[in-house]
């Protein structure tokens, strides 16, 4: 069973960020945490973790829910809820952020970032 991120958990990440960035729009984060637990018609609308991870860092890629290091914030975000879900990434920290900018730009979609993110994946 997943195990989703809170709100409140996403700021607690934000904290950590060099400087701590002030949230600017909490209606983002709130965003965030509902569109992965979206459903349709009895179904998940992002069916696996991996995709799950994806919604989340693009959603803050795009929408910069912080006056700074929405990039990083993105990642640690997706790499937080795939460690509370038991997913392990090993990765190249330029490699991540590449996915990140990506996103940022709609040059990667949420499938593409799922499938990137599921690649670094050991569990």
């Amino acid at each position: 069973m997943t195990r989703f991120l809170t709100p409140q958990e996403l700021l607690q990440i934000a904290q950590t960020l060099p400087g701590d960035p002030a949230c600017l729009d909490l209606g983002i984060l709130d965003a965030v945490c509902a569109r992965v637990q979206a459903h349709y018609m009895g179904r998940d609308v992002y069916a696996s973790d991996w995709l799950k991870a994806a919604a989340m860092l693009e959603t803050i890629a795009l929408h910069e829910p912080l006056e700074a290091k929405n990039e990083f914030f993105a990642w640690l975000v997706a790499e937080a809820f795939l460690n509370t879900n038991g997913i392990v990434l090993h990765y190249e920290p330029e490699e991540a952020l590449a996915l990140v900018m990506r996103a940022k730009h709609k040059g990667a979609r949420v499938q593409e970032i799922a499938a990137q993110l599921r690649s670094w994946s050991t569990s």
